[in-house]
């Protein structure tokens, strides 16, 4: 089992890899990308990540990327490195032109992919739930987008290990967005709550399986705003991600959310979630 890069059609461990100095993702993160895990050998809900890549590509003009490409990249690479349980990134970038902020449609695309040994989750994060802390909005305003520009979002993850907190969830004039790397849910009087879709949030796909768990469990779901006081005031909140499923969140900025434990409903929609997984069900 071996860490993994391909590089334009060039697989190679991964501290062997590389890139051109003037590739558009490292001037200007110029690109896109996505992550997939795998269970037990199986890459999980890889064509809804494909889809939502597809989707970025799109929105910042780098439709001419051949998704057969990207697609037989994606599962080569995995395929090769053997590990049962990985983290598979891919991104897109510009490619490779002189520094200059305009950019020529014709310029050949990077595509670059990475399996990696999936990191040890702490498991007391699933049992026990986890903190977080809100951060103002400091991310620019198309983050629906899966693109490279990270820099809010590192910001924010900073803030939230300077305070002892798994995540920083994000407000803006004190509604609710997201977490940093994670979507964000709450729980009032049995309903299910996040944000309707749209530039504000990334349209998560761990968020999307957790809400047709939550149709499933005959749990009704809204879309709409909701503010920093809803949160504070809800039953249960949690966070949804690719890397760990659903997370209970049980303190905000140090105040205890509910009971200060793993909600019911939360702790519902963990186990079909995880049950979905073991069945392949995506």
């Amino acid at each position: 089992m071996k860490e993994l890069a391909h590089v334009n059609g060039v697989v190679t461990e991964i501290d062997d890899a590389y890139i051109s100095i003037n590739d558009r993702g490292l001037q200007f993160g110029d690109g896109v990308y996505e992550v997939a895990r795998s269970y037990d050998g199986r890459l999980w809900a890889l064509e809804r990540h494909f889809e939502r890549f597809e989707r970025s590509l799109k929105e910042i003009w780098l439709d001419h990327v051949s998704m057969d490409y990207v697609r037989k990249a994606v599962v080569e690479t995995y395929a090769a490195s053997r590990i049962p349980n990985a983290l598979v990134y891919w991104q897109a970038t510009r490619g490779v032109s002189e520094r200059d902020y305009a950019f020529d449609d014709k310029t050949k695309p990077t595509l670059i992919v990475t399996a990696r040994h999936m990191y040890t989750l702490n498991p007391t994060h699933r049992t026990d739930g986890v903190s977080v802390v809100t951060h103002s909005e400091i991310r620019w305003a198309r983050v629906d987008i899966k693109s490279l520009n990270l820099l809010g979002n590192m910001i924010a993850k900073r803030a939230a290990r300077d305070a002892g907190a798994f995540e920083a969830v994000f407000v803006k004039d004190g509604v609710m967005t997201e977490g940093a790397s994670t979507s964000l849910f709450i729980i009032r009087d049995g309903e299910l709550v996040t944000r309707e879709e749209g530039h504000h949030i990334l349209p998560g796909v761990t968020r999307a399986v957790v809400i047709e768990c939550a149709n499933e469990l005959g749990l009704n779901v809204r879309l709409e705003p909701y503010t920093l006081d809803d949160l504070l005031a809800a039953d249960e909140a949690m966070l949804t991600g690719t890397t760990f499923g659903v997370y209970s969140i049980v303190n905000v900025d140090g105040k205890a959310i509910g009971t200060g434990k793993p909600g019911r409903l939360v702790r519902r929609l963990d186990q079909r979630y995880h049950e979905r997984v073991h069945e392949g069900r995506e």
